[in-house]
């Protein structure tokens, strides 16, 4: 019985232990910290806020610091100081830092974005840009999450994307979202690395990678308002 006693102790207490570290994995997953820093230097880092060379190496090297060590309102704090950047965080808004990361069918991310160029409500809206949000086993992460620049009701499409071919002729980057505009930031984000169109001499459009049998567009909902009836509109091949 002694004996017994003990071993049970002994589960209970290994189980119990192995409870509380799947909850410390969760707060973990929820809010990520710096693991590990994509740039191999403040001046390397600096090419992504500062691209004419002005920024002394006192605050670049402080701007770097900040970064590594996930201080994001402090860093936030510096550039709105210094006026680095016109307001919008280094690195392209994200940390830990995955390059060249290649997609494959059936990967489906979503993004909030205007129509490119002007758009009067009839027919289907032009949509571009590079950053997205994965959705990954359903999923999406919170407005919030994804710290952008502006409130969600100025945003006139959100809309998800499907991948529907493995031979991408482009990769990504990805990231940990920065904390930054007031937001909680700890999201995923995805920067496609989309390569220019030659009939326009601009980045290709969500509507040519549709057309050209790589993605699928659906528009989900118009969170300014302006178009709910085009709530349920799929662009595609």
């Amino acid at each position: 019985m002694k004996h017994l006693f003990k071993y049970l102790f002994f589960i209970t207490t290994a189980f119990f232990s192995i409870a509380c570290s799947s909850d410390d994995e969760e707060i973990d997953y929820t809010t990520p910290v710096v693991t590990h820093v994509f740039y191999k230097n403040a001046d390397e880092f600096a090419l992504t806020y500062d691209k004419t060379g002005n920024v002394s190496q006192t605050i670049r090297n402080q701007a770097f610091d900040l970064y590594k060590m996930g201080k994001w309102s402090e860093l936030e704090a510096l550039f709105k100081a210094n006026n680095l950047n016109d307001g919008w965080p280094p690195a392209n808004g994200g940390y830990n830092i995955a390059d060249d990361v290649s997609f494959h069918a059936g990967q489906k991310f979503d993004r909030y974005s205007g129509a490119v160029g002007s758009y009067d409500g009839t027919g289907i809206p032009t949509l571009g840009g590079s950053f997205t949000s994965p959705i990954v086993n359903g999923y999406v992460y919170t407005f919030s999450q994804r710290a952008l620049n502006q409130p969600e009701n100025k945003y006139d499409f959100y809309y998800e994307i499907d991948v529907l071919n493995n031979l991408l002729p482009f990769k990504s980057q990805t990231a940990d979202v920065i904390p930054w505009f007031n937001q909680v930031g700890g999201g995923k984000q995805t920067m496609w690395k989309i390569p220019i169109d030659v009939a326009t001499g601009y980045q290709k459009t969500w509507n040519k990678l549709a057309q050209e049998g790589y993605v699928k567009i659906t528009i989900k909902k118009s969170p300014s308002g302006k178009y709910n009836n085009l709530a349920g509109t799929v662009i595609q091949q």
